[in-house]
Parts: structure tokens; C-alpha cells; sequence
């Protein structure tokens, strides 16, 4: 009888360890991908850049940014970046999200090699996340770090 009991105790705790892991990972695993999720409209401009969909790689900016920068700036500067029509790809390795806001810093790694830093902000629209600001290289003049 003794080992019956031995045998229903090691389940139930193999169950319990489990069931805790499981709801572990999945917790993990949900607020990455709300943390992360903020990368995606980034990743999906390159990729309309890669095919040269002009229109739909601008229409990930937010309305406030397109109204300050026309789509021949926009695909301007980002050819200016060697990152239109480059094989490269993004990195984003520190998130801020707050309200409705979102700031994420990292790199791109082009073809050859060459690593750009970058920084995009982005605001929620609805249910979508748009970039509201991008911008390559070192942080602007006056600012020592990036504010994330």
C-alpha cells in the first residue's frame, strides 16, 4: 500500500510542476508578444520596401508623420540609408510602451555588414501600431541616450 501512495503522490506532484510551468510559458510567452508586437509594423515596411510597394510601405507611418514627409522624401531617405532594396534587417533589443506610445531601439544590419542604429516611435491607432518618427544613427543633438 505504501508504494501506491509513493506512486500518487510523485503524479500529482509532476502534474503541479506541470500545470505551473505551462502557465509559465504562456505568460511569458503572451507579454513578449505584446511587447514585441510594436516591431511588426517595422518588419512589414521592409518587407513592402523589399518588393517596391512604395504606397504600402508608406502607409505604415501615422498620419502626422505623412503630413510632414511626402512618400518621394520617404523613400528617399530610406534609400539614402541604403535600406530600401538592401537585403538587410532589423533588430530591436529595448521597448517603452506606455498609453498608447511605443518606443523601440536597435539596429539594422545591412547586406554587407554595416550596422545603422535606429530608434522608431510609434503611437497606436486603433488597433494598429504606426510609426510616428524614425530615425538612423546616433540620438538626436542634445540628447545623450536614447529615452526609453
Amino acid at each position: 500500500m505504501r508504494k501506491w501512495l509513493i506512486s500518487i503522490v510523485v503524479v500529482v506532484i509532476l502534474i503541479g510542476v506541470g500545470s505551473f510551468a505551462w502557465t509559465v510559458y504562456r505568460g511569458v510567452t503572451g507579454v513578449v508578444g505584446v511587447f514585441t508586437e510594436v516591431d511588426d509594423p517595422v518588419i512589414a515596411m521592409k518587407a513592402a520596401m523589399d518588393e517596391n510597394r512604395d504606397e504600402e510601405a508608406y502607409a505604415y507611418l501615422a498620419p502626422g508623420l505623412q503630413a510632414t514627409v511626402s512618400i518621394a522624401d520617404f523613400e528617399r531617405e530610406f534609400r539614402a540609408q541604403q535600406i530600401w532594396g538592401d537585403e538587410g534587417s532589423f533588430k530591436f533589443n529595448s521597448r517603452s510602451i506606455a498609453t498608447g506610445k511605443a518606443r523601440i531601439k536597435g539596429s539594422y544590419t545591412r547586406a554587407d555588414g554595416t550596422v545603422l542604429p535606429v530608434f522608431v516611435e510609434l503611437e497606436k491607432l486603433g488597433d494598429d501600431w504606426k510609426i510616428a518618427r524614425f530615425h538612423f544613427g546616433a540620438p538626436p543633438p542634445g540628447q545623450e541616450e536614447w529615452e526609453i
